[in-house]
């Protein structure tokens, strides 16, 4: 069982760690061909802009695109969230999977990024933002599974789940005890 990282840009070895700290085998990924034996996947956090200008002529996301709709187990931290969402205020439309709107960068510029208590399956701890997108609105189908304060800061759809934060700097028990659970099973991890 492989998970796949995409590695065009951002803080993708971070998510290594995190891979390495439950023993799950990973490879990163750069083009389409690296795609052949993963079962799960993880969109980073870094510059959606610059993943989407990286790939373009590739055809990576494409081939994402397809694997995701087939169902394979998808995690997307703050820009892997604005990548899946159907709909990016001040962005481009990427993968386009996840039924929610997003707004890149809305917290403010780097300087004002930060750290927030975050709700996540019953259990609070202290996650960063960076440069976060905000979840403006989510279709019917889609659960809230985080949040700051009253605030919508995770959500699942199916196979997908995305986060505005970063769960991979913390590596806090309850959020590795969930990717382990979540890249195993997919949509059908714990009830939330």
């Amino acid at each position: 069982m492989t998970t796949g990282i995409l590695s065009l840009q951002g803080n993708f070895l971070d998510h290594t760690r995190s891979l390495e700290l439950i023993k799950k085998d990973y490879i990163l990924i750069k083009q389409k061909n690296d795609l052949k034996s993963i079962d799960s996947l993880i969109l980073p956090g870094g510059e959606s802009t610059s993943m989407i200008k990286i790939q373009s002529n590739n055809e990576l996301f494409k081939k994402l695109k397809i694997l995701i709709n087939d169902g394979i187990p998808t995690i997307g931290t703050c820009a892997g969230l604005i990548l899946l969402a159907k709909d990016v205020v001040d962005g481009e439309t990427s993968l386009g999977l996840l039924d929610c709107v997003v707004e890149r960068n809305a917290y403010g510029r780097q300087n004002e990024s930060f750290e927030g208590l975050v709700n996540f399956l019953d259990n609070t701890q202290m996650y960063c933002f960076i440069r976060a997108p905000k979840i403006l609105k989510t279709g019917k189908k889609v659960k809230n599974i985080a949040f700051i304060d009253e605030e919508v800061v995770g959500v699942q759809q199916n196979n997908i789940a995305a986060f505005t934060f970063h769960p991979e700097l913390t590596n806090d028990k309850n959020y590795l005890s969930w990717l382990k659970y979540f890249i195993e099973e997919g949509k059908n991890v714990r009830s939330f």
